[in-house]
């Protein structure tokens, strides 16, 4: 199943507890913070509508989430509602929260929405939107189109330019550090920051994975084809790898520039920075779930098989988790390596591998947990519900 990223510029915003999906540029899903020790439901919140946006957390701690009833959450961290903000379609998703607080969703157009949950603008498109926004450096905000354009929008909802791709956008861009914005359709776009083509790449197959940057600026994006692609700052091809399709899982890159990525023929691959196997893990399912890496450099990833995977950074399991559905929510990692997925449950496991604990949700959870700074874990459910558990 599909998961939608968050993106964020990479030179700040992480005063933040949760500024994106999966938390950093490199796709950790590693938190500062400790996360709940118990199974201690503090609250619930229902919505009308399958919730599978996942949380982000704005710098005051309040909680933004999109369900499929159309609207965008905003909940205080006891539990009560703020506000929610109605669009004209379901909310797939994830929202990005400007430095100034302003949150960015979209759905049938394009919101921009205040603190306090007034309509800032909203800016209109030819089709829906499934993929997240990103933020760059000048607050400058891009977000793609199932209409084949890639927007770039100014802070005061005005059009700064727009891009055209041949095909939908339902890959989230991500910005280098020089501003380009890197975005997948039909094939692999680098656009400059005024909205003139840098370069295309063109790939085997459409993209929908959401690409990762690498401390050197290679970009690595995987597409529904039968590769993975690291491609050079000047849009030349580094080097390809040949799996099978990647669907919807987007690559995590370790401290030591190794990229780790699933496929849908059950596989994880570690990949060294040169383009060379150093492994490959075989599932029992595919594996749609995008991986996370602890601070000992251990991979977690969870499989349509039921289990949660973690594997030495030599490619050795060191344990399995049996939950009792498939696993597509991808894994956050707390302070002290405690490991929180969605399956059936919620499950808290231990860097062991033993449970910790689980939580029984009204419905699957194919959202990712967002960790707050007190230790909240926030989740919601195909039944509706938004859990802060403690």
């Amino acid at each position: 199943m599909k998961e939608v990223e968050v993106g964020f510029c990479r030179s700040g915003g992480f005063h933040m507890a949760w500024p994106m999906f999966r938390h950093d540029p490199q796709h950790t899903g590693r938190s500062p913070y400790r996360g709940a020790q118990l199974a201690t439901l503090k609250w619930k919140y229902k919505t009308e509508g399958y919730v599978f946006s996942s949380p982000a957390i704005g710098p005051d701690d309040t909680i933004y989430v999109g369900s499929y009833d159309y609207y965008l959450y905003a909940i205080n961290p006891n539990g009560t509602l703020k506000w929610r903000f109605k669009t004209e379609d379901k909310i797939i998703s994830s929202p990005a929260i400007g430095f100034d607080g302003t949150i960015y969703i979209g759905s049938d157009c394009f919101y921009a929405i205040n603190p306090n949950g007034i309509l800032r603008w909203k800016f209109n498109t030819d089709n829906i939107i499934e993929s997240s926004p990103a933020i760059g450096p000048d607050d400058t905000i891009y977000v793609g189109s199932y209409d084949y354009y890639l927007y770039a929008i100014n802070p005061n909802g005005t059009l700064k330019w727009r891009f055209k791709t041949e095909d939908k956008i339902i890959s989230s861009p991500a910005i280098g550090f020089d501003g380009t914005i890197y975005i997948g359709s039909d094939c692999f776009y680098a656009i400059n920051p005024n909205g003139i083509l840098r370069w295309k790449f063109n790939t085997d197959n459409i993209i929908e994975s959401s690409p990762a940057i690498g401390p050197d600026d290679t970009i690595y994006v995987g597409s529904y084809g039968h590769y993975l692609y690291a491609i050079n700052p000047n849009g030349t091809l580094k080097w390809r790898f040949k799996t099978k399709p990647i669907e919807y899982s987007s690559p995590a890159i370790g401290s030591d520039g190794t990229i780790y990525v699933g496929d849908f023929d059950y596989s994880l691959y570690a990949i060294n920075h040169d383009g060379t196997l150093r492994w490959k893990f075989d599932a029992d399912e595919s594996i749609l779930s995008s991986p996370a890496i602890g601070h000992d450099g251990t991979i977690y990833v969870g499989s349509d098989d039921r289990y949660l995977y973690a594997i030495s950074p030599k490619g050795i399991l060191r344990w399995r988790f049996r939950t009792e559905g498939g696993i597509t929510s991808s894994p956050a990692i707390d302070h002290d390596g405690t490991i929180y997925v969605g399956s059936d449950c919620l499950y808290a496991i231990n860097h062991d591998g033993t449970l910790r604990w689980r939580f029984k949700t009204e419905g699957k959870i194919a959202s990712s947990p967002a960790i707050g700074p007190d230790g909240m874990i926030y989740v919601g459910d195909e039944d509706g519900y938004i859990y802060a558990i403690k």
